[in-house]
Formats: structure tokens, C-alpha cells, sequence
């Protein structure tokens, strides 16, 4: 991304020291300072996962094989390739852990980006977030 450690972590609102924790192993970076950097270049995806997020266009996802799932099928129900709206996940995010706080439970961030991910691809094709739904579906989420 071409920032420096110091730079970096001042994106995020942390120190230095925090930074080299991060890239040491030591400590994990919460969901919402993922979130931050995330508007600012950074492959969410790739640092939970180790694995790049994939751009993709309409064709090159269509499969000529007829046992597809629609889970497998990066495409919306309305057709569109999905673009993540950023902030709509970082809403998401932030409902999922201040419901998971108050349910006592903490996931690691991998777990909880998977999470976020499986709720925000549930609401794909809201046109906006209905608070109320979004909280029921959450309370579910954290339940299980």
C-alpha cells in the first residue's frame, strides 16, 4: 500500500507499536480499524484469510456445470456483479460485535469477518438497511 508502519497505524488510530504487534502475530487489529483500512486500499479478505479478493465480472463466473449452488454464484439475485458498500459492512460489523458484547462473546476477526460477510450477503439485495430486521437477524447470528 506504500505506507510506512507509523503512516499505516495512523490510519487506523493506533500506534507504531500496535502496528508492529499486528505484523508480528502478537495482536489482531479489531473489526472496526479493519474497517478504516479497508477504505484505504487494504484487502480485508487477504490479511483475515490469506487469500486476494477476486474481482470478477459477470462472464467470468458463468459455469457450464448445472450443479452451481447459488451460494457458489458471486452474482446478486438482481444479476449485478456485487460491490461491497463499505460502510453498509462496517454497520454490520458494528451491530454484530456490540450484540456479541452484550452476549458475552468475542470471535477472533477471522470468524467475524466471515460473519459480517454471510449477513451483508443475506441483505444484498435490500436496497437499505432496515435497522430493525438487521437487529433480528444479528441476535440470530449471535445465538448460534
Amino acid at each position: 500500500m506504500g505506507f510506512s508502519q507509523t503512516e499505516f497505524a495512523a490510519l487506523a488510530g493506533a500506534s507504531k507499536h500496535s502496528q508492529i504487534n499486528w505484523e508480528k502475530g502478537a495482536a489482531a487489529p479489531n473489526a472496526t480499524v479493519l474497517g478504516v483500512l479497508a477504505e484505504h486500499g487494504l484487502d480485508v479478505l487477504y490479511v483475515v484469510t490469506g487469500q486476494r479478493l477476486q474481482c470478477v465480472t459477470e462472464q467470468s463466473h458463468v459455469s457450464t456445470s448445472t450443479h452451481v449452488t447459488e451460494k457458489a454464484n458471486p452474482v446478486t439475485h438482481s444479476g449485478a456483479v456485487p460491490q461491497i458498500d463499505a460502510d453498509r459492512l462496517a454497520r454490520i460489523v458494528e451491530l454484530l460485535e456490540r450484540f456479541a458484547a452484550q452476549a458475552g462473546k468475542r470471535w477472533p476477526a477471522k470468524r467475524l469477518v466471515v460473519l459480517a460477510a454471510e449477513v451483508y450477503n443475506v441483505l444484498a439485495d435490500e436496497p437499505a438497511l432496515d435497522e430493525p430486521k438487521v437487529e433480528r437477524i444479528l441476535k440470530l447470528v449471535v445465538s448460534r
